[in-house]
């Protein structure tokens, strides 16, 4: 009699659920160069849905404080908004959310 192996294949990772990327927030850094008129405008025009009174609240948390969250996404949406705010001169960064 011949006897058959049967060719096991193991999966891996396949059982394991993807966990979902941590929250960043993106961060309004106080300045001197930029009007506060101006931060506004900028706020509202590279967040979406930002609105009038969001956007001075944050532009004079970050005045006041020396920095402001201005929205908190996944990473990949945060350099995003980063990366425009910081196209029209502001300074922005992105870190992990507590």
């Amino acid at each position: 009699m011949i006897e058959i192996k049967a060719n096991k294949q193991k999966r891996a990772g396949t059982s394991r659920r993807a966990r979902p990327e941590p929250p960043f927030n993106v961060i309004l850094h106080n300045d001197w160069d930029n009007s506060m008129p101006w931060v506004v405008v900028v706020l509202k025009k590279a967040i979406p849905g930002m609105s009038f009174a969001r956007a001075a609240a944050i532009m004079y948390r970050a005045h006041s404080a020396g920095k402001a969250t201005v929205k908190r996404c996944h990473k990949e949406l945060a350099e995003l908004y980063s990366e425009r705010l910081q196209s029209e001169g502001l300074t922005a960064s992105i870190e992990p959310s507590r």
